[in-house]
């Protein structure tokens, strides 16, 4: 057993001067992934179905746009943007990022993912921009 002064080794400590743009600078880098994501959704969409295929640059490129969509969920700093995203909407991007990154295409359901891509993800990311002009 350790004393609780041991335990303290591993809790972040506080900043000592606080950034006064430290928020601004949260938006602006939440805003830079949100365009990234956009741009990957364009990449991948861009072709329609019929260029979305296995071992595609459309499909790798919709792979990245779900994995930086779940990378949102990762950072405690962008928490305020995604406070009205519902955690079984946050558990199905990251269930769809490690499928995508872990798993392999071999089992992505392809049009589970186009769907996700083309109709759910765009509004997510709408709402998140919005959630970020406030």
């Amino acid at each position: 057993m350790t004393d609780s002064a041991d335990d303290t080794r591993f809790v972040r400590a506080p900043r000592r001067d606080v950034d006064p743009w430290a928020g601004e600078k949260t938006r602006a880098n939440f805003r830079d992934s949100l365009d990234a994501i956009d741009s990957f959704l364009a990449h991948a969409s861009g072709g329609g179905r019929s260029a979305f295929v296995r071992n595609s640059p459309a499909y790798a490129t919709g792979s990245m746009a779900i994995i930086r969509a779940a990378a949102l969920f990762e950072s405690e700093e962008f928490a305020p943007f995604l406070v009205d995203t519902s955690e079984d909407v946050a558990r199905a991007i990251r269930t769809t990022r490690h499928i995508a990154s872990h798993a392999g295409y071999r089992a992505m359901n392809d049009e589970v993912f186009w769907t996700t891509l083309t109709v759910h993800l765009p509004p997510l990311v709408a709402q998140w921009r919005r959630a970020a002009d406030r």
